[in-house]
This record gives C-alpha cells, structure tokens and sequence, in this order.
C-alpha cells in the first residue's frame, strides 16, 4: 500500500498547483504542466505567501524561477524545507546544469464534453442573470406582476427556443458540411440507448485514426451512414434524407423566430413598464 506523501499541496486562489511527485515538482497551470525534476532545482524560496522555485544554472548566468503566489504561508514554510531537504541529497554537479532543459512541458487542453458544458453554463448564467436584472428594474419601478411574468416566460420560452434553434441549426449545418467536406463511413448497430427519453438505435464507426465512436439514430436499420470531420472525428452526424433535413431546418427556423419573438415581447413589455404605459396593473 502506498503512502501519501506529507509534503503539502500548495494551490494559489487562481488554480495554480504546485506539488512533489516522487524524484521531481509538478507545476500545473491554467493551460500547462510543467514536469521540473529535482536534479533541475538549486533551492525553493519562502516568500511569505509566495514560493519560488529556482532552477540550477552554469556559473555567471542568472538561473530561471517559477513563482506560485497566493498560498497559505505555513503550508509553503513547510513544503520549502521539506523540498530542501530532498535537494541535499543531490550531488554538487547539479549546480553546472541548466535546469531550464531539464524541464518537459504539456499542454493541458479541455475535453469536448468538458468544453461543451462549460459553454452551457456560461450562456444559462448569462441568460438567467439578463432576465433577473431586467425583472428587477421592472419590480423596482412597481409593477412585480410584469416581473414574475419576465421571470417565468423569457428564460423558459424565449431563450429556451432560441437555444433548441441553434441546436437544430448546427445539426442542419453539419448535414450540409460533413457529407461534403469530411469522411463517410458506415457503422454498425451493436445495441439500443436512451437519449432525452426516447429510444435510439447504438452504431459504431472506426475513424480514419483506428478509433471506435458511438452515434445513436432513430433507426432500425443494421448500419447507417455517418459524415465525421477528417481534423475532428468526434464531430460527426448521422446522414439523413433531403426531406429530413428540410423538415429539421424549418423547425430549426421557427423555433429560433419565435424564440426572438418571446424575446423582443418580453423587452418591449419592460420599456412600457419603464414608460408607464400599464398604470394600476
């Protein structure tokens, strides 16, 4: 059974983590992770709420420091004399190396589903944030009915049906692009799923990276066709017929003009309240 070591994590309030793995520090930012060995570090320095990681370097040239601000200062007090004391097991020839090569970089990237959800949080807090403030100065100005009403319609009517057009204006894009531009491929059935309550059919395509992915389709056949990205094969759609695709753009229209409609009435009934226009209601 392993044991955790006891040498503190430090982690600043903007999500830069510093911490000892085994022979070396690993350094993870926002968008990197730097991977700095042990033989590569000359000292850590306690700066109070800051630690700084200095690297070793040939004699007369200024060695290169990583600095991670913000943390708790007993836990870096801790973690500088705890590294240090592993850095005095080092022999003396560290200090003609440049610690900088020694250092490997990784880029740290979002997954699509990670990516994907954070966007959706990002439009429902905005949405919901324009709604309520809007609602807000429709109460403070004296007419709470018009605001319940704002609160209960704009979110769910308006923005919810714009948010389901665009959906179904992506899909009806990507039938038009992938076919076209991108890798058609047969998949094969291997079973049935649940999506959003309605049964789908489960197929499976190999892509030209010898990667299987899944689709789900409203089908019973034993293969159908899908159209992925030659760059992303995780972009893909499951080809349909022209009749299909029209039928999917007209309802993708209608819901994003009537989603605009909810939107432009809602806005028009604040300016009148704004306005006075509904005295006593």
């Amino acid at each position: 059974m392993s044991i955790a070591s006891p040498i503190p994590v430090l982690r600043s309030s903007s999500g830069t983590v510093l911490q000892f793995d085994d022979d070396a520090l690993v350094l993870r930012r926002t968008t990197e992770e730097l991977r700095i060995p042990l033989r590569a570090i000359r000292r850590i320095r306690s700066e109070g709420r800051a630690v700084a990681v200095e690297l070793t370097a040939p004699a007369g040239t200024a060695p290169a420091v990583h600095h991670v601000d913000d943390v708790s200062e007993a836990a870096v007090t801790l973690f500088a004399d705890a590294v240090n004391a592993a850095l005095v097991t080092l022999t003396e020839e560290a200090d003609t190396v440049d610690g900088s090569n020694l250092v490997t970089a990784r880029a740290l990237t979002e997954s699509r589903e990670e990516r994907r959800k954070r966007r959706r949080k990002i439009w429902a807090l905005a949405v919901g944030l324009f709604h309520f403030a809007l609602a807000l100065a429709v109460g403070i100005h004296g007419e709470w009915t018009l605001a319940l009403a704002i609160l209960l319609v704009g979110p769910s009517f308006g923005a919810g049906s714009i948010a389901f057009g665009a959906m179904g204006a992506d899909s009806v894009y990507r039938q038009w692009y992938l076919p076209r531009n991108g890798i058609t491929v047969e998949a094969g059935r291997v079973g049935n799923a649940r999506v959003l309550g309605g049964s789908f059919g489960t197929y499976v395509y190999t892509d030209l990276h010898g990667v299987c992915r899944s689709v789900y389709a409203k089908s019973g056949a034993p293969t159908v066709q899908v159209a992925y990205h030659p760059d992303q094969p995780h972009v893909s759609i499951v080809r349909e017929t022209r009749s299909s695709t029209a039928g999917d753009a007209a309802l993708a229209v209608a819901l994003l003009l009537f989603g605009l409609c909810v939107e432009g009435g809602v806005i028009t009934v604040a300016i009148g309240a704004f306005l006075g226009m509904y005295p006593g209601y």
